[in-house]
């Protein structure tokens, strides 16, 4: 077999549903494997991943990924990430840590751009500069405080202990170590601050050396760029490595005999809620048509609120939410689900519930019209491939190491159309087919795991004492001369930061030119017009065949106390049924028929003049084919929405709380910023109403009103509704083709 620029053709495959042309190579050199993928998306995007299975939770993957952006041998300047994000024309740059893999993908879609994206990246994660004042910056360090005693520091050890204070993060990762705690996921991938310390220098730079080899790479590549190029390229990196044994496997979980059940704890006040997670370790290792199957069964059991495990679990009133619920797929694949804000004691019971709940399934069949519904929805998502802001190439590459990186088949589940019709063959021979998964995969499965996470008032001090105790111990043990070394090299990582990179280092990186930059803006097409007294905006452009429809109602015509009301408002008219049908039937026919109807709002300064615009905005898509029944559904939600649906309310008001609660400590940097900008603009000031951290003061109050039983709650969202401009705004987007735009007008 031939080569081409140090790569040989190990298979090629034409993938009709994503118009794409595939190809599978291998550089005969190192064994690094190139997904190659090529089709007309301007939005380029390559990545590198390594498998990076930790053995320990000293965090290791995590610091790496951090420290190999802190300057490599072509480009020694100590953050060429920042200096990208300032010069760069990317749509992505960034790296993340898995359990098991650590990724570096980047997006552009000016080709010169990409190249120097690429160039950049290769040269971080092969020829790093990794010192021990890397690890020391990026990982952890001592420091002594001005009353002489030390201190951890350091940009990871920070964030994990940032990240440790959500419980939901907690539970997420005990549940993973509960299930399979005889592998590389009963360790934290992340980093456990009271283990990061104990990361060397030696371990550190031997992690990189064992695992961050061309060997141990899956490469991808995907978009418009011309495909020998990507070969070339990569092989004026790689011809300078040889091939390498690197043992990066995962090993298999044995199954549990019987189920366990864990108990952990977070720092919580006496009163905060407990949390339990209820997982199946799966016994068979998914195809391609047993894992599109797991993902149509996963919106049809937790996907919606309509959806009956999940609308069990809600209905129960044991809990506020569901926590993180769905089949997932590691090494070995899994099903979880459970519920949050739970009394501890209440914990068998949300077991039970579970487990009833999916014996009823099984025993009386799925609703039909669920199952419809669940796979119209998996189907079109699927077909429309629309990943909004988020690349394409990336969510494809993603899905391609689910089984690339376990040395499966890439392709298998990028191609979809084969297992799609597989599995509507057999719902077609066998009605009870999903039934029949839950009995197999889970009812019948004995690797069982539930977790109780539930609150420590003194955990927190306990934590801070010990970490004090091994830092009191540390320093006991060290001279004069080791303390004063350890003020010395704090000095020099500050002054390290603190100094600018001289501008001939910076100049080393590649750079744009006036030159290769389109000379044109580019523009969306639109025609303003008028139906119905509602101003119309259409954008004509191609949407792969699907109506996009925006219908927006102006919040100007609401009182200043109502705001608070909308994003809770726009979900009661989706979730709280119709005058002709219940919350779950209105679900149901929203998934039969559309590819989805969401609620969204928007608040902005004007351009060019003082003052704000805020929006609520249903969004709807659909085929041209669906767009007729799109319109009624909209038509009966805005017109007969069950707002006096007081239990679904104060069920939605528990779920957005609990939802909100959730993200304060990942998005804490989001709620202060959009709680100080509310001071500055009008805009600001209402969008820190609707979803900012009076927004979730507003629902504690409101869940507090409801959990008293007060009558008022469903009051002030009929008042929305009142209150509505009449006739709304509308927006829309469609297909090119004409006949499209007159089958489903906007």
């Amino acid at each position: 077999m031939g080569q081409t620029h140090g790569f040989e053709l190990v298979r090629e495959q034409d993938i009709p549903e994503l118009n794409t042309r595939a190809r599978i190579y291998r550089h005969v050199a190192t064994g690094a494997e190139l997904l190659s993928l090529e089709n007309d998306d301007e939005n380029k995007v390559f990545g590198i991943t390594f498998r990076t299975p930790p053995s320990d939770s000293t965090g290791v993957a995590h610091i790496l990924e951090h420290a190999v952006l802190c300057g490599s041998a072509k480009y020694p300047m100590k953050d060429p990430f920042k200096q990208l994000l300032k010069g760069s024309l990317q749509t992505f740059l960034n790296a993340m840590t898995y359990p098991d893999k650590t990724a570096y993908p980047v997006a552009s879609t000016n080709l010169k751009d990409f190249y120097n994206l690429v160039d950049v990246y290769l040269d971080a994660v092969l020829h790093p500069r990794i010192t021990p004042d890397t690890l020391m910056q990026e990982g952890w360090h001592y420091e002594v405080g001005e009353d002489g005693e030390l201190t951890y520091k350091g940009v990871v050890f920070n964030e994990m202990k940032g990240a440790n204070a959500s419980p939901d993060r907690v539970l997420y990762q005990a549940t993973q170590n509960a299930l399979f705690p005889d592998t590389t996921y009963a360790v934290d991938s992340g980093g456990n601050p009271s283990n990061i310390p104990d990361l060397t220098y030696e371990q550190f730079k031997r992690f990189h050396e064992d695992f961050y080899h061309p060997s141990n790479a899956r490469i991808f590549f995907y978009g418009d760029d011309p495909p020998e190029e990507r070969l070339r390229l990569l092989n004026s990196v790689l011809s300078s490595f040889s091939r390498k044994e690197v043992d990066s496997s995962i090993g298999l979980q044995t199954p549990f005999a019987e189920p366990r059940y864990t108990e952990r704890t977070y720092p919580g006040s006496q009163d905060a809620k407990a949390m339990v997670s209820i997982s199946w370790m799966l016994q068979e290792q998914p195809d391609a048509e047993l894992a599109l199957a797991l993902d149509i069964l996963e919106h049809a059991l937790v996907g919606t609120n309509a959806a009956p495990l999940r609308k069990a679990l809600i209905d129960s009133g044991l809990g506020e939410n569901l926590t993180t619920s769905g089949f997932g797929l590691l090494r070995q694949a899994y099903f979880t689900t459970g519920l949050k804000g739970i009394r501890p004691e209440d914990a068998p019971k949300v077991e039970a519930l579970v487990i009833e709940t999916l014996e009823r399934l099984v025993r009386e069949g799925i609703d039909p019209q669920t199952i419809e519904a669940a796979l119209n929805t998996v189907e079109f998502q699927l077909r429309e491939n629309n990943t909004g802001s988020y690349p394409r190439g990336l969510s494809l590459m993603l899905r391609a190491l689910s089984t690339w990186l376990y040395d499966g088949d890439p392709l298998e589940p990028l191609a979809f159309e084969a297992p799609l019709a597989a599995i509507k063959r057999r719902l077609q021979e066998n009605p009870r087919y999903f039934e029949g998964l839950i009995q197999r995969l889970i009812l019948d499965n004995p690797h069982r795991s539930t977790v109780l996470l539930r609150p420590d008032p003194g955990q927190a001090e306990r934590e801070a004492e010990a970490e004090r105790a091994r830092l009191a111990k540390a320093r006991e043990s060290m001279t004069p001369e080791q303390i004063e070394e350890i003020r010395r090299t704090a000095e020099r990582l500050k002054q390290i930061q603190d100094t600018p990179d001289p501008p001939e280092v910076i100049a080393k990186l590649p750079t744009l030119t006036r030159a290769d930059l389109e000379p044109k803006i580019k523009t969306i097409p639109i025609e303003v017009g008028e139906e119905a007294g509602a101003r119309v905006l259409y954008h004509d452009i191609f949407t792969n065949g699907i109506v996009y429809l925006d219908l927006g109602m102006n919040l100007r015509a609401l009182p200043p106390e109502l705001l608070p009301y909308v994003t809770i408002f726009g979900r009661a008219l989706l979730e709280t049924g119709t005058a002709k049908e219940d919350m779950v039937q209105l679900t149901q026919r929203i998934g039969r028929n559309t590819g989805g109807i969401t609620a969204t709002t928007l608040a902005s300064a004007l351009r060019g003049r003082s003052g704000a615009t805020s929006w609520l905005f249903l969004r709807a898509k659909a085929t041209p084919a669906q767009g007729a029944e799109m319109l009624a559904i909209l038509d009966d939600v805005l017109k007969t929405a069950r707002l006096d649906n007081r239990e679904r309310f104060r069920q939605l008001v528990l779920e957005e709380k609990a939802a909100r609660e959730a993200g304060l400590v990942p998005g804490g940097h989001q709620v202060v910023n959009t709680r100080l900008r509310a001071q500055l603009n009008e805009a600001d000031w209402a969008a820190e109403q609707i979803g900012g951290l009076s927004y979730l003061q507003f629902l504690r109050r409101l869940a507090q009103a409801g959990g008293e039983g007060g009558r008022g709650v469903q009051g002030a969202p009929e008042g929305n509704r009142a209150r509505r401009p009449n006739p709304p705004a509308r927006a829309a987007k469609g297909p090119a083709e004409p006949e499209g735009r007159r089958r489903s007008p906007p």
